[in-house]
């Protein structure tokens, strides 16, 4: 991170970097690793993005590096962390920094292969039919929220790369989230994956963290539920 006293350019110099890059990684503390993207291209974290090259796969599924199959992302519009797993089309910017959380003293890999030319910034994309809800909590200040989704194939269990934890490296003093509807870890999930069936007898727990005492809203988008 830099921040100057007035905008102005910063130059970067040196060489092209043309090699896979390794970066050590531990796991003490709390385990959360800052890392960055060190390429002048885009990257790919997820199988949507690319399905053989991208970080999630390499770093957590080719090699258990990870406790769980997520990057976080900081947010600058909510001024908190936003949870990146299997369940979008993402791709990361040149240099931009997230946070992965490892289990133990490895080598996080970049490689040339996850290199892409994209036009935009770090985004998302999500499927248009998938049904989803979104739930938003708001304080009259800030706002943070929580996604359920419904995808073929995942459980009501914790699904490694489809269910991701809400940002743990902070203090996290107003939140949502969601807990496991079964088999659950104790995580408090920013994002659940749920089976794509048997909406009405699904009951999810959901957790609030706020300021005991202040008033809180919190309200639910839905998108292709079925009715009823």
């Amino acid at each position: 991170s830099v921040k100057l006293a007035a905008p102005g350019d910063i130059s970067f110099t040196g060489t092209m970097p043309v090699a896979d890059v390794g970066i050590a990684m531990t796991s003490s503390t709390n385990g959360f690793n800052l890392i960055g993207n060190p390429y002048p291209s885009f990257i790919a974290v997820n199988n949507d993005a690319d399905a053989t090259n991208n970080v999630l796969k390499v770093n957590d599924t080719d090699n258990d590096y990870l406790t769980e199959s997520t990057i976080w992302l900081w947010n600058q519009a909510n001024a908190s962390y936003d949870q990146i797993n299997q369940t979008g089309n993402t791709h990361i910017a040149p240099g931009q920094g997230f946070f992965v959380s490892s289990n133990g003293s490895n080598t996080f890999s970049i490689t040339e292969a996850m290199q892409s030319h994209q036009s935009t910034d770090s985004f998302q994309r999500t499927e248009n039919n998938r049904p989803e809800i979104n739930l938003e909590i708001t304080n009259g200040t800030d706002v943070r929220d929580a996604d359920i989704f419904y995808i073929d194939g995942t459980t009501t269990g914790f699904d490694n790369g489809y269910d991701s934890s809400i940002f743990g490296g902070v203090a996290n003093e107003f939140a949502i989230y969601t807990h496991a509807v079964a088999n659950g870890t104790g995580k408090n999930l920013g994002i659940q994956s749920l089976p794509n069936s048997d909406f009405e007898n699904t009951i999810i727990p959901v957790g609030v963290n706020a300021v005991s005492g202040s008033e809180i809203t919190i309200s639910a988008n839905s998108v292709n539920i079925p009715a009823g």
